[in-house]
C-alpha cells in the first residue's frame, strides 16, 4: 500500500516536472536535441520563482548554472570599472541566461534583475557540457544563440552611435510589439508593462524625453496606452520614422 504522505506529495511533484519540461519544450537552444538530452536537462534541472527586482545572476559571480525562463521577464546590465550600469536588454519566457556556462567561463558576464515574478529553471552546468559532448543536434543552436548574442551588441552599438532619442525609442518599440505584442482593436498590445524610465534605462536616455517622445508619437496617432501597457497603433507608420 503507498503510503498516503507519498500520494499527497505527488501532485506537487508532477506540477513541478511538468512546468520544467514547458519551460525546455518553448527554450529554442533544445529545438535540434534529441529526446533524450531534453529528458536528461528536465531530470537534471530544478526550479525557483523569483519575486519582482531580485537578482537572478549577478556579474563576478560563479556561472554554475543555465537558466531558462519559464515564464516572467529579466533585464540584463553590465556594471563598469567606474561603477555605471550599461543597460543591456530583456529576456522573457523561453529565453535563456547564464549562456557563459555554454562557453565554459568561470563568471556571469551581466546581471540579470527579474522585472517581475518570474518562473526560472536552472540546468547544471555540468550537465550542460555533458549534453553538448553528447548530443550533437544542440551545437547549431548554441552556434546560433553566441552569433545572436553578437549581433544584438552590434545592433544596440549601432542605435547608440546613429540614432536619435526618438529613433531609438521607435525601435524599442518596434522589437517590445515583437517580442511581446498581441492582437488588439487599437493595433498591437505590447503585453509586458514596460515603464517609461525601464524604456530610458534600455535606449541610453532619461526618462522625461522618452515620456516626451512617447506623447509626441501619441499625438501623431501611431501610439496609444492601455492601462501600464502601450499599443503599437501603426508598425508601418513607426517603422517609417526616421
Amino acid at each position: 500500500m503507498i503510503p498516503a504522505q507519498s500520494i499527497m506529495q505527488r501532485p506537487a511533484a508532477d506540477a513541478t516536472r511538468s512546468r520544467i519540461q514547458r519551460a525546455i519544450k518553448v527554450c529554442t537552444l533544445f529545438d535540434g536535441a534529441s529526446r533524450a538530452t531534453r529528458e536528461a536537462a528536465a531530470n537534471a534541472a530544478d526550479i525557483d520563482i523569483v519575486n519582482g527586482g531580485a537578482t537572478i545572476a549577478e556579474q563576478g559571480t560563479a556561472a554554475l548554472a543555465l537558466l531558462i525562463l519559464g515564464r516572467g521577464r529579466a533585464r540584463l546590465e553590465r556594471q563598469t570599472a567606474d561603477g555605471r550600469s550599461i543597460p543591456l536588454g530583456y529576456r522573457g519566457s523561453g529565453e535563456i541566461l547564464g549562456e557563459s556556462c555554454l562557453t565554459r567561463q568561470a563568471t556571469h558576464a551581466e546581471t540579470a534583475t527579474a522585472m517581475e515574478e518570474t518562473e526560472l529553471v536552472r540546468i547544471p552546468h555540468t550537465a550542460i557540457n555533458d549534453f553538448m559532448h553528447d548530443d550533437p543536434g544542440l551545437a547549431p543552436a548554441i552556434f546560433s544563440l553566441l552569433l545572436q548574442r553578437t549581433r544584438e551588441t552590434e545592433d544596440r552599438i549601432e542605435s547608440l552611435l546613429f540614432r536619435n532619442v526618438e529613433g531609438r525609442v521607435v525601435e524599442f518599440l518596434l522589437k517590445a510589439a515583437d517580442r511581446w505584442g498581441v492582437p488588439s482593436p487599437k493595433g498591437t498590445l505590447i503585453s509586458a508593462p514596460i515603464t517609461h524610465m525601464e524604456i530610458a534605462q534600455a535606449i541610453g536616455s532619461t526618462r522625461e524625453t522618452v515620456t516626451l517622445t512617447l506623447g509626441s508619437l501619441r499625438k501623431e496617432g501611431l501610439l496609444d496606452v492601455s492601462g501600464r501597457r502601450l499599443i503599437v497603433k501603426s508598425r508601418e507608420g513607426l517603422a517609417q520614422k526616421p
